[in-house]
Parts: C-alpha cells; sequence; structure tokens
C-alpha cells in the first residue's frame, strides 16, 4: 500500500498498482472517494477536541499532565493543561496519540 498525504493522512489501494514506481506516477494527482466513505472515515478519526482529558507525556520532562481544555482559534492550536499551562498541539510535536490509555506522547522543543 501507498499512503497519499493531503491534510490527513488517508491509506489507499490501488487494484493493479503494486510497485512503488508504477505508485509513483500517480504523486500530485486527485484523488476521489465516495462521500459514504469519506463519512465512515470521518467517523474514525480523532478531532482535536477529542483530546480533552487525555495525559500529555513529553519524551524528555516526563507527563505534563492532563488536557483541560483545546483552543482552535487561532493558527496554532493549543492545549491547555490542568495547572493552566499552554502546549501547542502541531504534528511535528506528537509522536504518539495513544487512544487506549488517553495518553498523547510528544517531543516539545527544548525553549519550550
Amino acid at each position: 500500500y501507498f499512503r497519499l498525504l493531503v491534510f490527513t493522512e488517508f491509506e489507499f489501494f490501488f487494484l493493479l498498482i503494486d510497485s512503488e514506481p508504477q505508485a509513483a506516477i500517480l504523486t500530485g494527482s486527485e484523488a476521489y472517494m465516495l462521500r459514504s466513505d469519506v463519512n465512515s472515515v470521518a467517523e474514525q478519526m480523532l478531532t482535536w477536541q477529542d483530546l480533552v482529558g487525555y495525559e500529555v507525556q513529553d519524551q524528555e520532562m516526563g507527563v505534563l499532565g492532563s488536557i483541560a481544555h483545546i483552543d482552535e482559534s487561532t493558527m496554532n492550536t493549543l492545549a491547555t493543561l490542568t495547572d493552566e499551562r499552554l502546549i501547542p498541539l502541531h504534528e511535528d510535536f506528537i509522536i504518539e496519540i495513544d487512544e487506549t490509555n488517553k495518553i498523547i506522547h510528544i517531543n516539545l522543543p527544548f525553549a519550550l
């Protein structure tokens, strides 16, 4: 399988394409899905608001706390922890989201 990244990661499986060179031909192409398929994928995806209550663990600093609120009103999505600290929620900082244990594993830049 090959992944197509457009805003969000989706996995597409193409019949008759079984090598990376064949898939490379499709790079930059538009992909279309049935609305019903998009809705079923969207139901399985987490939103930022779904992360309220999750524990945040940084790779270097350990447990930072739990998310009390998420602010999506600016270009940079921010999580407010229960102790009022703000941390940026950005895909570049998130290592893994453990939905089973409700833990977000992150790696914040040193300056934060």
